[in-house]
């Protein structure tokens, strides 16, 4: 995408948060309000006029030395004054190019909507930003200024659902009009579904943030930078950053529908994956490259127990897994469930919640709405789970026909009778289990009896569940380790 766009007639909307009302979501040591800065500074060193840059930033106090030396006018990053700014600022203005740049939480909702949280979110309010609906705004002819380019550094994981987060968010939602057929968009995302945006403490800056930096550097001063070559030395370094984090972007020019995608816009993927129950995953990462490469080869891959008893972590890796690749399937993920309902109902529910035109006629027998399941299921490709299989039987007549688009992922603990590739599973490393016990119950209390902690891991064969059984009867009052 190379867009024409004289710098005075460009605007940005800059925003960098690394501190929350709610303290404990404060980012240790900041980042995000110095990366905001840098791209505001970048932005005006190409001769966008300060009056077209409006910079909202709740820095950490130990940062506030770098407003003052910034030259620019500071506003708070509130929901209400950042809402203000697009629907009273932004919106009427005419122009050839907005750049938006955030810096700081985000999270999916269990409708899978991004959401940008705001300085002013606490626990009780969740203040956050609907992106989503910004973006159609954006690309509406309620807005005048029709090329945009967003640069979005913040997580989009669900770690915050496990700890009490309400299910209605509520936050701002923008009203938008009829779509702008001249209007193109350029998203550029930190992270995909599931995925922690990661902070250089010691740089005091996001790695995205930083990456993105050099590749507008290396732009030669072009303005604006063609994004699509940004964006591929941007995937690239990350790579080589190995920090379980992948860049993805999606371009959408006019609304008659055409959309260039790298990785699959992670709004677009249908899918059923379950919440990730882990307090934190640790010491799979080898495991779940190996499931890649198995899934990429074989139509069917089992995920196995070698320990026969269950608690290894079956079940979570196939839900890191599909949150991990979740952009490499993009006809979809479906989650089942053998010991639930009919199979075949639990697939054509899925189909008919989230497919397009999925629509199986009445009367089909149970082989009839299987086989419409296959022919009518949206193009790409898939990624079924049979989660907690017991009987190899009873999946039979509910697998797709081989060497179609549709992949298999099993987790069972049935050792025999297995005609499938497989991976097998026990406990964890010896750092894997201490580090997950550590996450537990705590730094320092693992530390105070290192020895007696290591010991308690091999007790249980560093098996998870077996951590989270020791773990749940040290919390018990008065006891030390156990």
């Amino acid at each position: 995408m190379q867009l024409m766009a004289k710098p005075e007639r460009t605007f940005g909307l800059i925003v960098g948060i690394e501190k929350y009302h709610e303290t404990a979501w404060n980012v240790p040591g900041g980042g995000p309000a110095d990366d905001a800065l840098k791209f505001a500074h970048w932005l005006h060193q190409h001769g966008v006029p300060k009056e077209n840059i409006r910079l909202c930033l709740s820095a950490l106090e130990e940062n506030h030395q770098l407003i003052g030396e910034c030259g620019l006018t500071i506003e708070l990053a509130t929901e209400q004054n950042i809402s203000d700014i697009v629907t009273n600022f932004l919106s009427p203005k005419s122009g050839d190019l907005l750049y938006i740049f955030w810096a700081g939480h985000g999270l999916i909702t269990s409708e899978r909507e991004r959401r940008l949280l705001c300085a002013d979110a606490n626990k009780q309010n969740w203040q956050n930003l609907d992106l989503n609906s910004l973006l159609v705004l954006l690309g509406s002819d309620k807005f005048q200024i029709r090329n945009h380019i967003c640069i979005i550094d913040a997580c989009a994981n669900y770690v915050l659902e496990s700890k009490g987060r309400p299910t209605n968010l509520g936050g701002k939602a923008f009203l938008s009009g009829q779509p702008n057929p001249v209007s193109q968009q350029f998203v550029l995302l930190a992270t995909r579904e599931g995925e922690q945006a990661k902070v250089n403490s010691e740089n005091k800056t996001g790695y995205f943030s930083q990456v993105v930096r050099e590749a507008f550097a290396a732009a030669n001063g072009n303005f604006p930078p063609n994004m699509r070559e940004v964006t591929e030395a941007v995937k690239q370094r990350f790579i080589s950053l190995d920090k379980k984090q992948l860049p993805t972007y999606f371009y959408s020019r006019s609304w008659d529908g055409d959309i260039e995608k790298s990785h699959f816009n992670p709004f677009d993927i249908p899918h059923d994956i379950p919440q990730s129950q882990a307090r934190k995953f640790v010491g799979r990462d080898e495991q779940i490259e190996q499931l890649h490469q198995l899934l990429q080869a074989n139509d069917v891959v089992a995920i196995t127990d070698v320990t026969g008893q269950g608690g290894v972590g079956k079940t979570e890796l196939a839900i890191q897994y599909s949150w991990q690749y979740l952009e490499d399937y993009s006809g979809g993920c479906c989650w089942l469930n053998p010991q639930g309902i009919d199979l075949g109902t639990q697939l054509v529910e899925f189909g008919v919640v989230n497919l397009p035109n999925f629509n199986p006629p009445d009367g089909l027998s149970l082989a009839g709405q299987i086989a419409y399941c296959w022919k009518k299921w949206q193009a790409g490709k898939v990624l079924l789970i049979f989660d907690d299989v017991k009987d190899w039987k009873l999946i039979q007549p509910y697998l797709p026909p081989k060497g179609s688009r549709f992949k298999v992922l099993i987790t069972t603990r049935l050792n025999t009778g297995l005609v499938y590739p497989s991976l097998p599973l026990g406990g964890l490393s010896e750092d894997g289990a201490l580090e997950l016990l550590t996450t537990l119950l705590g730094k320092d209390r693992v530390e105070k009896e290192l020895e007696f902690a290591k010991g308690l891991c091999r007790f249980v064969n560093y098996v998870p569940i077996g951590l989270y059984q020791i773990a749940a009867q040290c919390r018990e009052p008065g006891r030390v380790l156990c």
